[in-house]
């Protein structure tokens, strides 16, 4: 009768631990796609967008970002942001990634074989 006291014991345990776990990635799920998911979510067509960082020092960094049809050159420390300068609509578009190109003639991914049967053949 003990043993069996025990072994639902150490069941239901195991299934608290089962539910806990099963909860905290269903909020999760549900936290990244409903609470905007940060910077990458904000890279993803929304008014904000990074769209280019480069690190200059121990938590120091250069970004340039599109907010609506403006483009800022943002210094970020770990005591906040700072406005660097603004620049022109022509500066900022220079630093946007060009639309991929549609139709057949879109670029296709590398052939890891293809390219390791090149290399073969010139030696």
């Amino acid at each position: 009768m003990e043993y069996w006291s025990q072994v639902l014991s150490v069941l239901s345990l195991l299934a608290i631990i089962l539910l806990v776990l099963a909860g905290a990635w269903v909020f999760t799920r549900w936290a990244g796609q409903n609470l905007g998911g940060g910077f990458l979510a904000a890279g993803r067509g929304g008014r904000l967008q990074v769209l280019d960082r480069a690190a200059v020092g121990r938590d120091q960094s250069v970004l340039v970002v599109k907010a609506g049809q403006r483009y800022l050159l943002l210094g970020s420390t770990p005591a906040g942001l700072t406005l660097l300068a603004e620049l022109t609509r022509e500066e900022g578009e220079c630093w946007e990634a060009p639309a991929p190109p549609d139709g057949p003639e879109q670029r296709r991914p590398i052939d890891f074989r293809a390219l390791m049967q090149r290399l073969r053949e010139k030696k």
